[in-house]
């Protein structure tokens, strides 16, 4: 074996999530332009904004959402899949941090700068015939269903709903947490299926 095959090989193995996390590390935010940590870039990937990533105010503001509640909720969700505690630890590794709990809270010597919002003080009522529009996301997971779910519901006008396939066995911890993380309503969820509505803006 050459010194180079065991590289090779290593990155052929990593997961979507970690693979994504070494591609944008010392990136910048693509709306204040400031640099991003990369567990602020981890977060952009779990929230389906890997192609458009942002610090963790920006994020936070953009899905009007509490930072502190955010960053917890994100914190918990990469400790549920392994392929996203598996960079969430390079992450730390990165920042040179220590770790955070599931709870959100940094560990020794730790800080925790990740995902901002008001308070909504509740949506508006969805239309009355909300367009529902259907997508087989077939077994994807692990970022891809995020990131595709996201470009979708971008796509219709707020209040519409989309119905989701998804038949990845993590599809139902991920949708849920993902919607309650975005604000997106989830209207009804028996796996397979999941009617997520578009949040009013």
């Amino acid at each position: 074996m050459s010194e180079d095959e065991p590289d090779d090989e290593f990155d052929a193995d990593d997961s979507l999530p970690l693979r994504e996390l070494r591609r944008l590390a010392g990136g910048r935010c693509v709306e204040c332009g400031e640099p991003f940590t990369a567990r602020e870039a981890l977060g952009a990937v779990a929230l389906g904004f890997k192609a458009a990533p942002r610090c963790h105010s920006c994020l936070s503001r953009r899905l009007d959402r509490d930072p502190g509640e955010l960053r917890g909720e994100l914190v918990a969700y990469v400790h549920r899949r392994e392929c996203f505690l598996k960079a969430w630890r390079e992450a730390e590794r990165m920042d040179g941090a220590g770790p955070i709990s599931c709870s959100g809270r940094a560990g020794a010597g730790g800080v925790s700068p990740l995902l901002n919002s008001e308070e909504t003080g509740g949506l508006r009522p969805p239309l009355a015939k909300p367009e529902l529009t259907v997508w087989n996301a077939g077994d994807l997971g692990c970022g891809e269903l995020v990131m595709e779910l996201r470009l979708r519901l971008a796509a219709l006008p707020p209040g519409a709903e989309i119905e989701v396939v998804a038949t990845d066995p993590a599809a139902p911890e991920d949708i849920p947490s993902w919607c309650r993380m975005t604000g997106h309503p989830l209207v009804t969820a028996t796996h397979p299926r999941y009617r997520i509505r578009r949040k009013e803006t």
